[in-house]
Formats: C-alpha cells, sequence, structure tokens
C-alpha cells in the first residue's frame, strides 16, 4: 500500500480547501490537499458562485462587534466560533488580495471575487469567478511546495491514540494512506447526498433541486462522525426557491431568483392556502418547503406590481444573470397570469374558493395593517395584492448546507462533550455552528470558507 506523508493534510480541494493549504503552506509546513473529483481545481460550489464577498448581508470590513452581533442574533451560532469569524473576516478579504485573487467593489463596502470575464447561461448559468479566483490559490499553493492530488478520495480518518493522523483514501482503484500531524475536512457540506437530505432536514427533502455541486455528498461529516465528533444545525440550507421548471430544465436553476416575489407576495400549497410567513425571507421559506409533506407542491402568488418591478431586478443586473422578468414568461417557466385568481387557481391547479379566500383574508390584513392576526401571521409591511394576478410554481433550490462539523474558533473539531479531537480540523461547508436559524442566518457561504480555511490552515501548522 502506497504512504504519503506530510505535516498538514487538507481533504477537499474547494475554496476553503485550498485557502486552508495555503495558509498552512504559508507557515512553513509541508502540505497535501487531495480531492476526489478529477478537476484540476477540484469541483465545489465555489465554482458555481456569483463571487459576492458578503458577511451577514454587510461588507467583511465591518467593525467586528458589529457582525459578532449579527452572527449571534439567531441564536444558533456558538460564541468561541463568531467571535473567531468576525474578527477574521477583514484580515480575509486582505488575505486573498495578497494572495493575487483579485477583489472588486461594487459600490462602497460592496466586495465582489473579479466579475469581468465569461460567462454561460446555458444549459447552466455559471460564471468563472471562482475558477480564476481557486487558479490564483493553486498557483500560489505549488509555489510554496504543496502537493496536490485529485481523484484522490478520502474514505475514512486514521487515528492514533486518539489522535487524527490522516486519512485512508482511493486513488485510481487503489488504497493508499495518507499520515499527516494534522488533518482538516474540507469536503463540502452534503447537499448532494439525499439519504442524508431526508435524515436531516426533512423526510422529503431529498426532493429539492440541488443548486450546487454534486461532489458535496457529506463525506467529511460521515468521517467525523465515525470519530466521535459533535455535528450541529443540520437541518438548515442556504437556498432559494427557484422555478419548478428547474426539475427539467437546466436553463432555470441557479437562476433566476424569486426573493422579491417571495417579499411582496405569498406562498401558498396544494390547497391553495398559506403555510409559512413570507416575511422570514427567501431563504427560510425554502428550508421551511423543504421540510414540508410536498415540497414539490408549492405556488407563489404574487401581482402585477411586483412582476413589473422584476424586470429590473437589482441583483441579475450586478452580477448579469436573467432577470425573473421576463426569463420565466419567455422560456414557459410554469408562470401563469390572469386578472380572475379563480383562473390562476386552475392553472395552478389548486381549489379556486380556497385560493380566493386565501387572498381576500390576506389582502384584508394586509389593508388594515393587521397581518399579524392571519392564521399563519405574516411579518414585515405587506400590502394587498391586486390584478392580475401571477402564480409561479416553485421548488426549493439547496446551494450547500449550514450544518456539519462543530468547531471551535481556531476550526478545531470538537467531539459530543465539546472536547478538540487533536489534530482534526475543519472548514468551509464541512462545518457547523455559524449558520442557520428560523430566519435563515446566511452569513455568506464565501466568506465562511475563506474565514475558516485560514483558521484551519494557521492553526494546523502549528501541529
Amino acid at each position: 500500500m502506497e504512504m504519503i506523508s506530510s505535516d498538514v493534510l487538507v481533504v477537499g480541494a474547494g475554496l476553503a480547501g485550498f485557502t486552508a493549504a495555503v495558509r498552512a503552506s504559508e507557515k512553513s509546513a509541508r502540505v497535501v490537499l487531495i480531492d476526489k473529483s478529477p478537476g484540476a481545481l477540484g469541483d465545489g460550489n465555489v465554482l458555481m458562485a456569483s463571487g459576492s464577498l458578503r458577511a451577514g448581508g454587510k461588507s467583511p470590513r465591518t467593525d467586528p462587534t458589529e457582525l459578532y452581533r449579527f452572527v449571534m442574533s439567531e441564536g444558533v451560532a456558538y460564541p468561541d466560533l463568531g467571535k473567531a469569524w468576525s474578527e477574521t473576516c477583514g484580515r480575509a478579504v486582505d488575505w486573498l488580495i495578497s494572495s493575487a485573487v483579485k477583489v472588486t467593489e461594487s459600490e462602497p463596502g460592496r466586495l465582489w471575487l473579479d466579475q469581468s470575464g465569461e460567462l454561460s447561461l446555458a444549459p447552466v448559468y455559471k460564471k468563472d469567478v471562482g475558477t480564476r479566483a481557486l487558479a490564483k490559490l493553486k498557483e500560489r499553493f505549488l509555489q510554496l511546495g504543496g502537493t496536490y492530488l485529485n481523484g484522490t478520495e478520502g474514505r475514512k480518518l486514521l487515528l492514533e491514540n486518539g489522535r487524527a493522523c490522516g486519512v485512508s483514501a482511493q486513488k485510481g482503484g487503489a488504497e493508499i494512506e495518507l499520515h499527516s500531524r494534522a488533518t482538516i475536512l474540507s469536503t463540502g457540506g452534503f447537499s448532494a447526498n439525499k439519504g442524508m437530505l431526508r435524515q436531516y432536514v426533512g423526510p422529503r427533502a431529498d426532493q429539492c433541486k440541488l443548486r450546487g455541486s454534486k461532489q458535496c455528498t457529506g463525506d467529511g461529516l460521515r468521517m467525523a462522525l465515525e470519530v466521535g465528533a459533535k455535528a450541529v444545525n443540520l437541518n438548515y440550507f442556504y437556498g432559494h426557491l427557484i422555478s419548478r421548471k428547474a426539475l427539467v430544465d437546466d436553463r432555470f436553476w441557479p437562476y433566476p431568483r424569486l426573493d422579491s416575489f417571495v417579499d411582496e407576495g405569498i406562498l401558498v400549497d396544494r390547497k391553495g392556502e398559506r403555510f409559512v410567513d413570507e416575511g422570514r425571507g427567501d431563504v427560510a421559506v425554502a428550508n421551511e418547503l423543504a421540510r414540508a409533506e410536498h415540497p414539490t407542491g408549492a405556488t407563489l402568488i404574487f401581482d402585477q406590481e411586483s412582476w413589473e418591478a422584476a424586470r429590473d431586478d437589482v441583483f441579475a443586473k450586478s452580477v448579469k444573470t436573467p432577470a425573473p422578468n421576463p426569463w420565466l414568461m419567455d422560456n414557459d417557466g410554469e408562470i401563469f397570469s390572469d386578472p380572475e385568481i379563480e383562473r390562476v387557481a386552475n392553472a395552478i391547479g389548486v381549489d379556486s374558493g380556497r385560493l380566493a379566500g386565501t387572498i381576500q383574508e390576506y389582502n384584508r390584513a394586509a389593508a388594515s395593517k393587521d397581518a399579524s392576526s392571519l392564521r399563519i401571521p405574516r411579518t414585515g409591511k405587506p400590502r394587498p395584492l391586486r390584478p392580475p394576478y401571477y402564480g409561479l410554481r416553485v421548488i426549493p433550490g439547496i446551494t450547500f448546507t449550514m450544518g456539519g462539523v462543530l468547531i471551535n474558533g481556531r476550526a478545531e473539531v470538537l467531539n459530543e462533550d465539546e472536547q478538540r479531537i487533536d489534530g482534526l480540523y475543519a472548514a468551509g461547508d464541512a462545518i457547523g455552528g455559524l449558520m442557520g436559524g428560523y430566519r435563515g442566518g446566511y452569513t455568506g457561504g464565501l466568506m465562511q470558507a475563506v474565514v475558516t480555511g485560514i483558521l484551519a490552515g494557521e492553526n494546523a501548522a502549528l501541529r
């Protein structure tokens, strides 16, 4: 059996993995980075990302105290990790820039991975912002003497006297062992693992549309759980409602996003009734639908004002994605419109009387500014819906899972007693303890990857 030794082994070559590998190498560690995909840059979610470097809707350079208050506001983040994340966001951006990754600013505080470059709209929207960022990090990693092995799948953590000392892996059908003083799991979440989605998110969550990488099959979570790691927040994911047409037509994912329709309209089930507080926001609503009895059976109802506003979707313009209007109508996106709500109900296949009653009840509450009196209270400042009405069949699109292995502020993996597992670290979407909650609790996937990658790489190199 082939054996490879290093100071630090990084398992998973996404943004978190490359970040950890480079940062550990900068600390003079001998680093091996492996990834199960055959790609030269792995095959993680960053390769599909819009490139937004946000820290919970704020600039990563926001005062750490303010960032900490935000990340703790949902009540599910762990204080030690939240503090480390808050204090590292700003220098993480500076570190990317120092590593020759180009970062641009579209407006004060609005930071992006460089938006220039190629853009593909079919069959699936894809930008090369992640490709170029990873290429720069890989170049830096190799210059520092690192070793990258693609097509190498980590299967099981190796333990010695309770200390993680590497992994057993498969490469080209052969088993190899990779030994290290410290091991970093950066394998992504479990969004592409249907069994884990059913187990942790909802009994029918596997019916949702995968809006991210097919490589995110929960490998790191599985390996960590096998050695006694604690996992948290496993029932939450980051994603959006997208047209149900995405199930059969790749052009409808990962965009267009439908955030504005959630903010201004209502979501109804197969009976034509509301079942969620839409004011919680698109991410939270997508999570709620994924846990429902029929994740594929919901419809967004909105009006002409919302439809017209979607023509000038700010997000779509900023990252050059299709705007909902006219994309959905022009491409038969399972959207229907009519001045009579009963005819919309017939088109989407729900009880017309119930849907009409739902609209009437909602409009009365919105007009009286008493939406809290609804059977399902509505937060925010809803307004009455006016004809013509629109009905859009939707489905949750899962980009990445928010829960995973619990780590502390040094990115060390913790066991069920919340004590560190010696020699084991985790980063990126493989971790839990930062995101999730009733209102979504999204803190930014790219920033989580870079921040935890830096923390893992720096601390693993000290072993």
